[in-house]
């Protein structure tokens, strides 16, 4: 039986040095590509509060992880670090860059390395895998992702390594080293320390593209068996390095899961999620649906309209006989494999929730991989498009930060008169704002946590696959919490009786004395609304200290 030969086919050449990785086809689209992802990445630092919904809480116990390197400081009778988890990438690194930084310029420095660096990464798989380079530019506009403004920022994280890892995997794949497979399994292990979530996605993704790229590469002579195998052991060789992630995660969950196996279920809403005709039709508003005028999503859909008309345009030039099929051919698996995922995964999942529309920033990555090239003699007039598409979205989001900003300045600056070191809660009316639909004023009371080294409700400390926990017992939550309901807010319950310092944003139609105070005061603290004593005011942010009221409360 003649055997396979063992040869790398020539005709997939690979970047050859790093700065051709990350680069475009030309000067000018590189200019162009790079100057959408700056202004995605500006708009982090358009405003001192960041509109992404979980942020303040992951900041704040950054922070404490900050403090909590010393080991004398008082902190330490509170909380505790566990660095053997995952989701812990973002809290372990600011808490090391605060030494040298104010915590929030660390904060959104992370998260903004994060989103270069994806974009960055998107340039070089493409540029592995013999799309368009201009390709990229599709991407720019779920860049800043639901996921981002969620405030997912592990997750956001970890999605820039994994894309990176797909990149040495595509690269082992087509030329298998040394060198390629260690970089696997350190990004796969990187990964796995950032997010578990993305650590599965990266074991999919990389799997797809293992095989689809070993067969682009396999020998077209010898027996099918032979050639069969040889496909099996080329994709073997560039995924199994992402096994030690894997071992990783399952060590971590298995000792968790032990602690703590109820907060593994949602028993009430479990395994939900929308039909599947609503993935497909609201597929912008799970890739980014941040933006309250929706027009995030209308900049997705134009990117989605650009990847169809290729792929119109292609199967027509293919049943005329025209030989653009002679273009290097779409990667289709990643696509197929995160479409499946997208359509087949629930929102909640062992207890934790919002997890397919995390999945629709893949889906997107997928399909511009999968769009077949341009004819040639429209391909200058695309790249133009795709590049120009991506500024659009990058300025965007640029103006709608700029105007949460300016909308979240009396948020700040209430935050920057409050005296340091209490226990605070928030009281949110309101917690969406003109420039954004998520409610990014949610968890208010962890930037103060974050910037003032205090205590802070509903602290994220609770979960415990998050790197710094309680150590102790904490007061039992209340029947009903206020965190996404201002009105159950009860001052005298023994929670809000824990958490003295109480931060308001009040609505905006609330009716108003000379002064504004007493309606809010009535409308917060009830009975109690001449005991509470003001702390500082601006606009419609309010800080009251309730310190001494009775703790009766009825939960």
């Amino acid at each position: 039986m003649a055997k396979v030969p063992q040869v790398d086919r020539p005709d997939w050449p690979l970047p050859r040095r790093a700065v051709d990785h990350v680069v475009l086809a030309s000067r000018g689209t590189t200019i162009a590509y790079y100057a959408g992802v700056v202004l995605v990445v500006a708009g982090l630092f358009a405003a001192r509060l960041l509109p992404c919904v979980d942020y303040p809480q992951h900041l704040a116990l950054a922070d404490v992880a900050h403090r909590l390197l010393d080991p004398t400081a008082p902190e330490q009778t509170e909380y505790q670090l566990n660095y053997f988890t995952y989701n812990a990438l973002f809290h372990v690194v600011v808490a090391r860059l605060s030494a040298f930084m104010p915590i929030e310029v660390a904060g959104r420095f992370f998260v903004a390395a994060s989103l270069f660096a994806t974009a960055a990464g998107v340039v070089a798989l493409v540029r592995v895998l013999r799309r368009p380079p201009a390709y990229a530019a599709l991407f720019t506009p779920v860049l800043f992702s639901f996921s981002v403004g969620w405030g997912f920022v592990n997750y956001v994280a970890a999605t820039a390594i994994a894309v990176w890892a797909l990149v040495f995997v595509a690269r082992a794949s087509l030329q298998p080293s040394l060198h390629a497979a260690g970089t696997v399994g350190a990004l796969g292990m990187l990964c796995a320390f950032a997010h578990v979530l993305v650590m599965l996605i990266l074991c999919a993704t990389a799997a797809a593209l293992a095989l689809e790229l070993a067969c682009r590469v396999a020998p077209r002579e010898g027996p099918c068996g032979e050639r069969v195998l040889w496909v099996l052991a080329r994709a073997a060789s560039a995924g199994l390095p992402l096994l030690l992630g894997c071992a990783y995660c399952i060590a971590v969950n298995h000792r968790q899961y032990a602690w703590a196996p109820s907060t593994y279920h949602d028993p009430t809403m479990e395994g939900t999620g929308p039909t599947l005709w609503a993935k497909i039709v609201f597929l912008g508003t799970f890739a980014t649906g941040l933006f309250r005028d929706t027009t995030d999503q209308v900049v997705v859909w134009a990117a989605v309209v650009v990847m169809g008309g290729s792929t119109i345009l292609a199967w027509t030039e293919r049943r005329s006989g025209s030989s653009a099929a002679e273009q290097p051919p779409p990667i289709v698996g990643l696509l197929g494999v995160m479409l499946i995922a997208y359509l087949a995964t629930p929102s909640i999942v062992l207890g934790t929730h919002l997890i397919f529309q995390r999945l629709a920033q893949w889906v997107m990555l997928g399909a511009l991989l999968a769009t077949p090239c341009f004819p040639s003699a429209v391909e200058g007039r695309v790249r133009v498009c795709t590049c120009g598409l991506g500024i659009v979205a990058g300025v965007n989001i640029l103006l709608h930060c700029v105007v949460f900003g300016w909308e979240t300045s009396d948020a700040s600056a209430l935050i920057d008169d409050l005296p340091p070191g209490l226990a605070a809660s928030a009281v949110i009316w309101e917690p969406r704002s003109l420039a954004f639909s998520n409610s990014t004023l949610t968890h208010l009371a962890g930037y103060y946590a974050a910037r003032k080294h205090g205590q802070w409700a509903f602290a994220f400390a609770r979960y415990l696959s998050l790197p710094v926990r309680f150590r102790r017992a904490q007061p039992p939550w209340p029947a009903k919490g206020w965190e996404f309901s201002a009105r159950d807010y009860d001052p005298r319950c023994k929670y809000a009786h824990a958490f003295p310092l109480v931060l308001v944003k009040a609505p905006a139609a609330l009716p108003v004395d000379a002064t504004g105070e007493w309606p809010v005061r009535k409308l917060v603290f009830k009975e109690d609304a001449g005991a509470v004593r003001l702390l500082s005011h601006h606009g419609h942010f309010w800080a009251f200290d309730t310190a001494g009221l009775p703790n009766d409360g009825v939960f």
